[in-house]
């Protein structure tokens, strides 16, 4: 059942409605302080969104900002045309990481995000009631998150499913090509390693490869004495000579 919004919003005031699987409070005091953290992951944003996702797969769900948990209307300030203009441009963004469950873009034309403000009256203060509507005509619970996560509504909470990951082509190239980077990195440091014992070494390494041509030197020559063989200048001579 929908819920009948009062007339006028007066501050202390409770609501003659609770928080349940179509409706959320946000205690939210200034509109404005939602975008002055450098992390959003600090600023309650990201719990805006699963509220708005599990509304979407709900069907239908208000998230309403400036009352209490207890329903107290208190309502939010500093509401500058910036801050209103950066929470409906966060909204838009958020739809960027959904896809319905199997792996298809979301269909814009079945989702409805609304944004309206209510004046709240008794304050001292200039305040405003903000309520975000979501409706999806679409199909309900077949929403997800690319990173394979549902969520829905349950009462006055958020509960999440998880699911198989989704990845757009950009995101399976990128992954290719981090995969590829770094196996190249592994690569180039190993042959560093090699080329620099291969230097600190090289004379160890020459020395004894000059007693082994000493050596395959004087097992032939032995052969050639022993069986009359004309020694004849070979490649293989060439190399022996060179070490000796």
């Amino acid at each position: 059942m929908l819920p009948t919004f009062p007339e006028q919003w007066v501050f202390g005031e409770k609501v003659p409605f609770q928080e349940s699987n179509i409706l959320e409070y946000k205690e939210v005091t200034v509109f404005a302080g939602l975008f002055k953290n450098k992390s959003l992951g600090s600023s309650g944003l990201p719990k805006y969104r699963e509220t708005i996702i599990g509304f979407l797969n709900g069907g239908h769900g208000y998230l309403i900002m400036g009352i209490r948990n207890d329903g107290t209307i208190m309502g939010v300030e500093n509401m500058t045309d910036e801050s209103v203009d950066k929470f409906k441009l966060w909204i838009d963004g958020s739809f960027n990481s959904l896809v319905y469950k199997n792996g298809k873009p979301i269909d814009p034309s079945k989702i409805s995000i609304t944004f309206k403000t209510y004046p709240v009256t008794g304050r001292d203060t200039e305040a405003n009631i903000i309520v975000i509507e979501v409706i999806n005509n679409g199909k309900v619970m077949d929403i997800m998150t690319r990173s394979g996560t549902i969520i829905y509504r349950l009462n006055a909470s958020n509960f999440k499913v998880s699911s198989e990951p989704v990845y757009r082509k950009r995101d399976v190239k990128g992954m290719i090509h981090s995969v590829q980077t770094q196996m190249q990195n592994v690569i180039d440091d190993k042959r560093k390693i090699i080329e620099k014992l291969q230097e600190k070494h090289k004379d160890e390494i020459k020395e004894i490869l000059k007693s082994q041509a000493k050596e395959i030197r004087q097992i032939s020559h032995s052969l050639y004495e022993k069986y009359k063989i004309e020694e004849r200048e070979t490649i293989c001579s060439r190399i022996m000579k060179w070490f000796c």
